[in-house]
């Protein structure tokens, strides 16, 4: 693409080092080029997650819920090779559950009213343009290794015109689909408002304000870490029906737990010490000289107590202005090894730039910001990286990835893309000496080699001395690496033309490079553990790990992360462990 705005270099001050990325060097420079807008043709009422199945079928899910009584409140599904390709899913974005005729995809009103939000919300008072007592958006989706079981953030705007205004509540609850998103049951709250969510509940708002409560999700799967992410926002309301003031806060739950209710805990005051259902929670703000912390100090939140507008407090320093982290989405960018982040803009008038912050460890959020998109504006709350590569992944990208933006982008889009190649003047250190041969041993204490005699890959008990169990890592030069075996100079990949070769349990072989270069199934992202000392090597093309175990059948296979044992004896999660994918690379 074509660059159409200047590089913007800045400084990003000193980051602390994290076990899941690369130490930010204290006086590195980064620099934005944006490419020239390509659209998007089908924008939503919220960002599209996509995500794999685990027979590698390539899906994105995004949602819309509006509140007049005859408008549209849809879970919708698409699928394709890619995000290039894929179309609108008429089986599952109109699929109706078979017990009830009411729940149904393609009309989520009966599903929303009847969710644990939906039972405790009230309707407007009569007249109103609400004409249900919950909305509930689907929006963040990811695919359980035990069970194959699809989990999503379910997005709540309830209990209407609270105090008499035009606006509402919000809440974050989790769902579950056991039949590949055909039929899905809203389970539980998960991550909840620290004040009421009653209606008209004067002891909890005496005053002028209210608070909005916990919405607007954008779910980030740490590979790194094993945890979820969850940006979110709140937002300041003036009784008399204007929202004022815009908060981001962040909360974290084990993967292992599956997104139960009470596994998730909110950032506040420095720890992750509230739980996510009804605990405090921290306005999360960019690191600079007057916010050393990246937080707003507890006694300068918001408090109900207050008296005055909300403006007025603001002015007053009783509570804190918009945070320019509201909805910021984030991603592990391989060749920086930080994670970087693309919050809404405060100023919407579409004239700012999209701004990019980043982070090396995100058990402390300290966001700090590295760099914009100059004369590209936009004022979008809907946003989302995608790795350029393989088109199908948010979660990792490279030096050139993908930002896509859903209503309020350029020159009034409702929906494209650009690409952005962010460059540092230190971008990530290999985590290794790629002069050297390494071999490449599971937990489980398996070996990865060729097979003999073929392009077959296994792993073995014990080393061979030859060089079929020896690897060499070689850049790509954006973050990701080819892995070449010693002995016979081949590629270790997965087959990036099919949709099996993304598959779980897909077997990686050892081919010959093409003449154009490697293939994305080539290529693999070195993914630090939390330890520091340990490694998941990431395939680019399906996004999986690779894991080495002596169970017959899976010597060596890609599968999703974990950092637990599948104990269930499952047929899709088998019995596989963590350690199968926990890898030491040690030099010859």
């Amino acid at each position: 693409m074509a660059a159409t705005s200047t590089a913007v270099a800045l400084v990003l001050g000193g980051a602390a080092a994290s076990p899941a990325s690369a130490t930010a060097p204290a006086d590195a420079t980064y620099s934005v080029i944006v490419g020239t807008p390509v659209p998007f043709t089908h924008p939503t009422d919220t960002p599209a997650t996509p995500y794999l199945d685990t027979d590698g079928t390539f899906h994105y899910q995004q949602s819309a819920a509006l509140y007049g009584a005859k408008d549209p409140r849809t879970w919708d599904f698409y699928t394709g090779k890619d995000f290039d390709t894929a179309t609108f899913d008429k089986t599952l974005s109109k699929a109706v559950n078979p017990a009830n005729s009411a729940d149904r995809n393609d009309d989520t009103t009966w599903r929303c009213n009847n969710s644990p939000t939906g039972k405790e919300a009230t309707y407007a008072p009569s007249g109103s343009g609400y004409a249900q007592k919950n909305y509930c958006d689907l929006s963040g989706t990811w695919v359980d290794p035990d069970t194959g079981d699809w989990y999503g953030l379910v997005h709540n705007e309830f209990t209407p015109q609270p105090f008499g205004d035009g606006l509402h509540y919000d809440a974050i609850d989790y769902a579950v689909s056991t039949d590949h998103g055909r039929t899905w049951t809203i389970k539980n709250h998960v991550i909840t408002s620290p004040y009421s969510t009653r209606r008209g509940d004067t002891a909890a708002f005496p005053n002028q304000t209210y608070s909005y409560g916990d919405g607007d999700q954008r779910l980030f799967v740490d590979t790194a870490s094993g945890y979820f992410y969850v940006y979110y926002g709140s937002r300041i309301i003036d009784k008399s029906g204007s929202w004022k003031a815009f908060y981001e806060h962040v909360a974290r739950a084990p993967i292992s737990a599956k997104m139960a209710p009470g596994s998730w805990q909110k950032w506040y005051d420095g720890a992750w010490s509230q739980p996510g259902t009804g605990g405090k929670e921290s306005n999360v703000v960019p690191v600079d000289a007057d916010h050393p912390t990246g937080y707003t100090p507890a006694p300068a939140e918001y408090d109900p107590a207050n008296t005055g507008t909300a403006d007025q407090q603001i002015t007053a320093g009783k509570m804190p202005p918009t945070s320019p982290l509201f909805v910021m989405n984030i991603t592990y960018d391989a060749y920086l090894g930080l994670y970087i982040g693309e919050p809404q803009a405060v100023d919407q008038s579409g004239n700012a730039p999209q701004y990019l912050y980043a982070t090396s460890d995100l058990t402390t959020q300290k966001w700090r910001l590295i760099g914009d998109t100059g004369s590209y504006t936009d004022a979008s709350w809907y946003r989302w990286f995608l790795d350029s590569a393989n088109r199908t992944s948010s979660a990792i990208v490279g030096k050139t990835f993908r930002s896509y933006c859903s209503f309020g982008c350029s020159h009034d889009a409702s929906g494209e893309y650009v690409d952005i190649t962010l460059d540092s003047t230190a971008p990530a250190a290999a985590p290794l000496d790629t002069r050297r041969g390494y071999r490449i041993a599971s937990g489980a204490g398996r070996f990865l080699a060729q097979a003999a005699g073929g392009s077959a890959t296994t792993s073995l008990a014990r080393r061979t001395g030859s060089g079929r169990d020896t690897w060499f890592f070689t850049p790509t030069g954006d973050g990701a690496f080819t892995l070449a075996n010693a002995a016979s100079g081949r590629l270790l990949g997965v087959d990036s033309a099919s949709t099996a070769g993304r598959a779980w349990g897909a077997k990686p072989t050892v081919t010959r490079t093409p003449a154009g270069g490697p293939t994305v199934g080539q290529q693999w992202f070195v993914i630090p553990s939390a330890d520091g000392r340990t490694y998941r090597l990431v395939n680019r093309y399906s996004g999986l790990v690779l894991g080495l175990s002596g169970a017959s059948g899976r010597l060596a296979e890609t599968t999703p992360a974990r950092t637990w044992t599948d104990g269930g004896g499952r047929s899709v999660g088998a019995g596989r462990t963590a350690a199968e994918q926990t890898l030491s690379l040690t030099a010859n």
